[in-house]
């Protein structure tokens, strides 16, 4: 399928004039995203180091192309999370701090990676991966107005990342089956881990950083600013929910068969435009 052909493009966004509160029709939206942001320089280099393991256990039959597709995954994870760095520069400088989170999130990663074995690893892996499509749905499908603002950078940032995950949905998926002879019970564990894991991550963040806000006077209103937390996370769980349970959570679920987005095309067509594309070395 032409949209897995994965590439890994040379994008350096420019964070200057980033804003924190990059919808603002609904601040409490950015945060909640913003929580994610904080959180993808701890997991993303777990997801690397999780996949290099997985390269040295493949057997002799793994094809050229997955192995070569575990090569430009990896290098569009460290781009991802280099710009989320670059990023989240710009909440620390607006009186985010996040420092303690972020070592707590690390430490939770090295732990998995010293004490929990490969199978885990890679299980918990997939499933954060399956959550990738789901987000991408919810940014392209739900979320029409920041695809007006496309070129912001702070929403930039979203669309492309999320369109790179919907790009290399297949590949952790397809290494899970290959080594572990798609042991379903222990993925659904694996996704289920993952996903109480960086959803607790998320919440707390968000919420701290909601909370901040109205203590500096950054939005005003309380039970408006809560209202609208509140259907924002509703509104993601809403959309997610029945998209993890009802086709990530089937024993045929294979994301290699999930239909292309057009508004991802667009995006990932923009970015390699724009940024130019290095063959992986």
């Amino acid at each position: 399928m032409a949209d897995m052909d994965l590439k890994l493009r040379k994008v350096d966004i420019d964070f200057s004039d980033a804003k924190v509160h990059w919808n603002p029709d609904c601040p409490e939206f950015s945060h909640v995203f913003n929580a994610f942001s904080v959180g993808a320089p701890c997991i993303e280099p777990f997801l690397i180091k999780v996949m290099r393991q997985v390269n040295e256990q493949l057997p002799e039959s793994a094809s050229p192309r997955l192995r070569r597709d575990i090569e430009l995954f990896n290098s569009q994870e460290g781009r991802h999370y280099r710009m989320h760095m670059k990023f989240n520069t710009v909440l620390h400088d607006a009186g985010y701090d996040t420092r303690e989170s972020e070592a707590a999130l690390k430490g939770d990663y090295k732990r998995f990676l010293d004490e929990k074995g490969l199978k885990f690893c890679l299980a918990y892996a997939e499933g954060f991966e399956t959550l990738g499509p789901v987000l991408s749905g919810f940014f392209f499908d739900r979320s029409p107005a920041l695809m007006e603002r496309w070129d912001d950078a702070s929403i930039f940032l979203w669309l492309w990342h999320v369109a790179e995950e919907y790009e290399h949905r297949h590949v952790v998926n397809s290494v899970y089956k290959l080594l572990y002879d798609d042991d379903y019970w222990y993925r659904l564990y694996g996704l289920a881990y993952c996903l109480g894991h960086l959803f607790h991550f998320v919440l707390r963040e968000s919420n701290r950083m909601v909370k901040q806000d109205l203590a500096t006077g950054r939005v005003k209103g309380r039970v408006r600013t809560r209202l609208r937390f509140g259907r924002s996370l509703a509104g993601l769980f809403a959309y997610a929910q029945p998209r993890i349970v009802f086709v990530a959570g089937r024993p045929s679920y294979d994301p290699a068969k999930l239909p292309p987005l057009t508004q991802a095309m667009f995006i990932l067509d923009e970015t390699s435009k724009r940024y130019g594309i290095l063959e992986p070395t």
